[in-house]
This record gives C-alpha cells, sequence and structure tokens, in this order.
C-alpha cells in the first residue's frame, strides 16, 4: 500500500485468539485499560463496551469495545458461541508488537494465537 503521508507514523495490529476466559463487560474494560498502560498509551476516553446481542443474528453474540488514546486506540470483538476474539490496535506511536500479543494471551488465557502487523 502506497503511503500517502509520510509525516505521520502509523502502525495496526490485529490479534486473533480462541480464548478460555469467561468475558463479561469489566473484562472487557479491564482488558484495554491495562493494554493501554502495558503499551505505554495515554488514555483519551474511557472503554465503550457494546453488544451486538439484540440483533438476532445467528453468529453475533458477545461484546465489544472500544478505548482511545491520545496516541489512537483500540478495538475488540468477542464471539461467545465460539470462545474468538479479534484485537485492533492502531496507533500513531511505536509499540512493541510481541508485548501486545504476549498481554493479549495472558490477559484471556488463550489457547491459540495468531497476529499481524501492517
Amino acid at each position: 500500500m502506497k503511503n500517502l503521508e509520510p509525516k505521520i507514523f502509523r502502525k495496526r495490529l490485529t490479534i486473533e485468539a480462541k480464548y478460555e476466559l469467561k468475558i463479561d463487560e469489566n473484562i472487557i474494560k479491564k482488558f484495554l485499560i491495562e493494554l493501554a498502560r502495558h503499551l505505554g498509551m495515554t488514555i483519551l476516553s474511557k472503554p465503550f463496551i457494546f453488544s451486538p446481542d439484540n440483533s438476532k443474528h445467528p453468529l453475533h453474540h458477545g461484546l465489544a469495545g472500544f478505548i482511545g488514546w491520545v496516541e489512537s486506540g483500540c478495538s475488540i470483538y468477542t464471539w461467545d458461541k465460539f470462545n474468538f476474539l479479534s484485537i485492533e490496535i492502531y496507533t500513531c506511536k511505536n509499540f512493541n508488537t510481541q508485548k501486545a500479543v504476549n498481554f493479549s494471551k495472558k490477559f484471556f488465557k488463550c489457547r491459540s494465537i495468531v497476529s499481524k502487523e501492517l
């Protein structure tokens, strides 16, 4: 992909995993706040938590959340039926991707995890 604005640093990381932890709103909030601290990001907003459970879609059941950082932010989506999660980190500040993956793996007690940096 062509870099349309080289003066602005951007980094994206996608993490997907099969988890063992029982997830609720407080777990999502705690993860988003602790991930920010773990990566040295500056929290700009409280975590926003939402759920598509009332949509009656057969697959989209779980919790999702977003937190804004001065350096951009992070979103997480979970599918409780599959014990599957997807995390998207987008920043304008460099960070250690392996540190983010390891933190997520430990936090959610993941039995398998994959990641890709862009």
